[in-house]
């Protein structure tokens, strides 16, 4: 099957005040943008991949492009018109991008609906990284660091910009961000390296660990509150020693002799029966409400856990709904598939395929919106059942307290109704050895809370723990099956570059005899027949080759995640001749005249090819020595 994420810009905006400094439609295919060299037109590519959400790093923003003040890009996005809008506001900055469901036209419209993503997420929000990536039909990602992949990042390998030097896969980024682990992430990601089942697990994994080590850190806490760290607590020992303790404490106050002068009172005894019995009423009355609620609490986490679920399968329902809607969209219906009449032809674009009826879709039927709400509410959902659980957590120690009190208080009545005289001379005697019990009895009524929590942590480390032995076990097996995707598209990628390297007309002679290129994400390098370094312009033609390459495989294959997308910005850097310029220009055209599904390439020249040289596959105007990409 072919590669169904795609990304395919429509048009770009750029904007200075209320002025249009820049206006281009783009189209799907090639795109070249071209003109004399200092006109601008690495200006253009660097200001589209800001508008897809990279970064431009400090002092590299051009002067031309500070003097603007936005850039809109209305894009395609698997299947689906949205327009993203960001504002230019200086060096070093990252402004939230603006995304608004539709075409351009809808979006300038009175009544057009935007929404405001920043740079990170909130409780309520994603990133604007995150819900382009969500549009796109991609899981977010995170990398060996626990670093969530981001546009940017992403855009290292799709952007070939001129700064970079040829030798290197991905653009380059500042030493303190220019990580193995994250060159590791963005290339195996893009390519389906970690396919979609092994991220989920190992995505799991790192979820699995982040609970385990929590649970393991509130156990030493425990621990450390009790003052022996690495002891465990039974719940049934501590139990059996207050039993132990309340039975100690009767037996002492049956032990005691009455006093000769008091036998024949019962005073005393009366007015202790009666305190006994509203405290045992009140207690009781206590019990049973904290028994309603454990109840009643029950029912909600369960309600709370069903619902989560439901908003669980609604998300998925619409992410499947918005596919099949992209796709009957493209049905134009000549008969009707319920009784076979013929369909009158439909009167403007925007009139249903089916029924002619206008179709404009109003603000409740937005795929984008109806998936913010559905985030939002699993988000909400999710703190309430952790405080329904925390809240359970908390009557279950209540409910136990309240049973021992009403426990302890039935046996002081049943023991007091036996009584026929005052046991004050007794009582005075044994209250030093009764206080101190019911001390201890208190005490370790508080430790019991403590290994009742002890227990419930052990058990949910050792669940957790069967749970990572699974996921670890599943992932080694998909280890094997990842080795051998890396394989295949390697070969693929390879047969590729050789192919195009033998149409460079002989200036490299190494190229004509060509037989193995492979990369290496990690350290950021490849080879050609086991050699890092040809000469500069040679190095340039390697490097874009592979990244024709890439696109070429990618857009074949299922398993990759480049959203069949990729700009070009330095086809000519480092003394290109324009003669080897314009044979790679015509390599890039028939090679993606073969393709047969939907893809975007955007490359810049200053030497262009008289075949490009067209509105066919030209961006704009050819760019005269002296004028400038951006009308400003």
């Amino acid at each position: 099957m072919t590669n169904s994420t795609k990304l395919i810009v429509r048009r770009m905006i750029v904007k200075c005040g209320g002025k249009s400094v820049y206006d281009q439609v783009f189209h799907s295919g090639l795109n070249v943008i071209r003109g004399h060299n200092g006109t601008g037109k690495s200006t253009i590519m660097e200001l589209m991949s800001y508008g897809l959400g990279g970064d431009v790093k400090k002092n590299n923003w051009k002067e031309e492009a500070l003097k603007c003040t936005e850039v809109i890009l209305s894009v395609n996005l698997t299947g689906r018109e949205y327009v993203l809008k960001r504002q230019i506001e200086g060096e070093g900055s990252r402004p939230p991008i603006s995304i608004h469901e539709g075409d351009y036209e809808s979006s300038i419209g009175f009544d057009a609906q935007w929404e405001v993503y920043k740079n990170s997420k909130s409780d309520i929000r994603k990133s604007y990284s995150m819900q382009i990536f969500s549009l796109l039909g991609l899981q977010q990602h995170n990398t060996a660091d626990a670093e969530s992949l981001t546009m940017h990042q992403f855009l290292r390998i799709i952007y070939v910009d001129q700064d970079t030097p040829a030798s290197k896969i991905f653009r380059t980024e500042p030493f303190t961000y220019d990580k193995e682990t994250m060159r590791m992430a963005i290339g195996e990601y893009s390519f389906g390296f970690d396919d979609l089942e092994s991220h989920a697990m190992r995505q799991k994994l790192y979820e699995l660990g982040k609970i385990f080590d929590k649970a393991e850190s509130e156990l030493k806490t425990i621990y450390g509150v009790l003052g022996k760290v690495g002891t465990r607590f039974s719940t049934k020992e501590v139990e059996s020693e207050i039993k132990t303790l309340i039975f100690e404490l009767y037996k002492n106050i049956d032990s005691a002799s009455p006093d000769e002068k008091l036998l024949k009172s019962t005073d005393l005894i009366k007015s202790k029966v009666s305190d006994v019995l509203n405290e045992i009423g009140t207690n009781s009355k206590g019990l049973a409400k904290l028994e309603s609620e454990y109840v009643s609490l029950e029912y909600d986490i369960a309600e709370s856990l069903e619902f989560l679920k439901s908003l669980e399968f609604r998300r998925s329902a619409l992410n499947k709904a918005n596919i099949v809607s992209g796709e009957i969209d493209k049905v134009d219906f000549i008969f009707c598939p319920s009784c076979f009449s013929e369909i009158l032809e439909r009167e403007g674009k925007n009139t249903c395929y089916l029924c002619k009826c206008s179709n404009s879709r109003g603000v409740g039927d937005s795929y984008m919106q109806a998936l913010n709400v559905i985030d939002f509410q699993i988000s909400e959902t999710g703190k309430v059942l952790k405080e329904q659980k925390e809240r359970k957590v908390e009557l279950v120690f209540s409910i136990s307290e309240s049973k021992q009190k009403v426990e302890i208080l039935r046996n002081d009545y049943n023991k007091s109704s036996l009584l026929t005289n005052d046991y004050q001379e007794k009582i005075a005697q044994t209250s030093e050895r009764k206080g101190y019990i019911e001390a201890q009895i208190q005490e370790l009524n508080e430790k019991l809370k403590l290994t009742k929590e002890i227990d419930g942590k052990i058990k949910e480390k050792q669940k957790i723990q069967v749970l990572i032995n699974k996921v670890e076990e599943d992932l080694s097996k998909l280890n094997l099956k990842r080795a051998n995707r890396i394989s295949k598209v390697k070969s693929k990628i390879s047969d590729k570059v050789v192919d195009i390297l033998k149409k460079d007309g002989g200036v490299e002679k190494t190229f004509d005899s060509a037989k193995l290129f492979d990369f290496d994400f990690p350290s950021d390098s490849f080879r050609l027949d086991g050699r890092a370094n040809f000469s500069a312009s040679s190095n340039v033609v390697l490097k874009n080759a592979f990244h024709l390459a890439a696109l070429l495989v990618a857009v074949e294959d299922e398993g990759f995640r480049l959203p069949c997308f990729t700009m070009l910005d330095n086809i000519e850097d480092k003394g290109m001749t324009q003669e080897r310029s314009q044979n790679f220009q015509l390599i890039v055209k028939n090679l993606c005249s073969d393709i047969k599904t939907g893809y975007q390439v955007i490359m810049t020249t200053s030497m262009v090819d008289p075949e490009l040289n067209n509105d066919q596959f030209g961006v704009g105007p050819y760019y005269d020595k002296g004028t400038h990409t951006l009308d400003l």
